[in-house]
């Protein structure tokens, strides 16, 4: 088993330790996120932004979470997480232009 360590820049110790996949389980893992893709595909564009916009909502209430452990594993002090913002900005814009921007586009034959 091999196992991929996170050493925190903040005082040298380990911070966190993670089995690295094997192939196979790899293998298994990119068939199951590509069935998925098109599951998610197949929802109606309003149901995806929606759950786009919930998971958003969810990764919220972890802040208090999230941004020490951040802190922990980049060597930045806690009262610089303010990647939340960031996060909910682009999130925010990326939803409010999904339907336009994914939508089909049609060529028009001019010729």
């Amino acid at each position: 088993m091999t196992v991929l360590k996170c050493i925190s820049p903040v005082d040298g110790s380990v911070y966190a330790e993670r089995e690295i996949a094997g192939d196979v389980t790899a293998t298994a893992q990119v068939d199951r996120a590509r069935a998925a893709q098109k599951q998610w595909a197949r929802r109606p564009m309003a149901e995806r932004i929606a759950l786009v916009r919930a998971g958003v909502e969810r990764l919220n209430a972890m802040v208090d979470e999230v941004v020490p452990e951040l802190a922990w594993m980049m060597g930045r002090p806690v009262r610089y997480g303010g990647e939340f913002g960031g996060v909910n900005e682009r999130s925010n814009y990326m939803a409010s232009i999904a339907e336009k921007a994914l939508a089909p586009l049609v060529s028009e034959d001019s010729a």
